[in-house]
């Protein structure tokens, strides 16, 4: 993106949950097996999933296609279901691809931070192969001129190396620097940066720490900027 030299803020944006919603993975997931249980299933699965994402090691980095795939194998073996652990990465792609979608007011507050020259980062904790194709497809990857996502980086938000990697692009004061999110780890991600955490809550998903702002839309995310 051109005209970088005037930018005097940067805007740090998670994409799931934040920018783009889709349908729920492990639901998803479980209405492909030939099987009745699919509220079982999914259950199972997001299960695994998490014991899997909230104990990886920094050393040991695992992809979300690898924990989808670990968590299929290990509900197959669970729930005595077929084992579709070698189709996880399609499902994942399938899903985000082709059903996620964008919010209603996320095109009309990047066109005006573009306006504002205001540099825009996203900060993912995704598999860059997916997340790229599906910014390409809903047609908003052109708005941001760095990418943090946590494949490339090979750590999640809020551990230590994906932080020093957005620390990294952070060339300008603190107080003029947002990370805009839905999570607890958006938020703790802001703190530990030393920045301004704006919390978005598109659903009534729990939190459990205490950030800057709260609100619940972008067009909010204006008044504070």
């Amino acid at each position: 993106m051109e005209g970088m030299e005037n930018l005097d803020k940067i805007v740090f944006f998670d994409i799931g949950g934040t920018l783009v919603g889709a349908p729920n993975l492990f639901s998803y997931i479980a209405s492909k097996y030939k099987n009745s249980q699919g509220d079982k299933i999914a259950k199972v699965i997001s299960e695994n999933y998490d014991e899997l994402y909230y104990n990886v090691q920094e050393d040991e980095f695992l992809s979300v296609k690898d924990m989808l795939e670990i968590s299929l194998k290990k509900a197959a073996l669970k729930l005595n279901i077929e084992d579709l652990s070698n189709l996880a990465h399609h499902y994942y792609e399938e899903l985000y691809i082709n059903q996620s979608y964008l919010y209603e007011d996320v095109i009309r507050v990047l066109n005006i931070l573009r306006k504002r020259k205001i540099k825009l980062i996203v900060f993912s904790n995704s598999d860059s192969d997916i997340l790229i194709k599906e910014l390409q497809a809903l047609n908003i990857h052109h708005y941001f001129h760095e990418f943090i996502i946590s494949s490339d980086v090979r750590s999640y938000k809020p551990c230590d190396i994906i932080i020093n990697k957005a620390l990294s692009y952070c060339n300008i004061p603190n107080k003029d620097i947002i990370l805009v999110g839905n999570s607890d780890e958006d938020v703790i991600s802001a703190k530990k940066m030393g920045i301004t955490s704006v919390l978005i809550k598109r659903w009534n998903k729990k939190i459990n720490v205490s950030s800057d702002y709260n609100i619940d839309s972008l067009d909010e995310l204006l008044e504070i900027l």
